[in-house]
């Protein structure tokens, strides 16, 4: 079943609702979004835990905290937990060199 068909199926429903074979859907917000990573403390994360799914899903405080800090920890507990909101700054990179700036605000309401 493809997008298409699901929507033919629930456009005139007042109320729609998943099917119960699909999983719960899972909000995350990438490392790259949490004020206070870079890619420094994105590669020490990575060198400790492996993977971002494993930091965003799997890690407590406690983990985090011994490899990045007290804040770091914070706010990546915080974006796990959907209780940040995020104003992102982000610099294009091309070749190493930064070529175009520009500003994005995200605005998560996460329960």
């Amino acid at each position: 079943m493809g997008v298409l068909d699901r929507i033919e199926i629930i456009k005139d429903k007042k109320e729609t609702k998943s099917p119960e074979f699909r999983p719960p859907y899972i909000y995350q917000i990438p490392l790259t979004f949490i004020p206070g990573i870079g890619t420094k403390v994105i590669n020490k994360l990575l060198d400790n835990f492996e993977t971002e799914m494993n930091i965003l899903h799997k890690l407590g405080f406690e983990d985090i905290e011994a490899v990045c800090g007290e804040k770091i920890a914070k706010n990546i507990i915080n974006a796990k937990n959907g209780n940040l909101t995020i104003d992102s700054r982000t610099v294009v990179e091309y070749m190493g060199k930064s070529k175009h700036k520009y500003f994005i605000k995200y605005n998560f309401s996460l329960l």
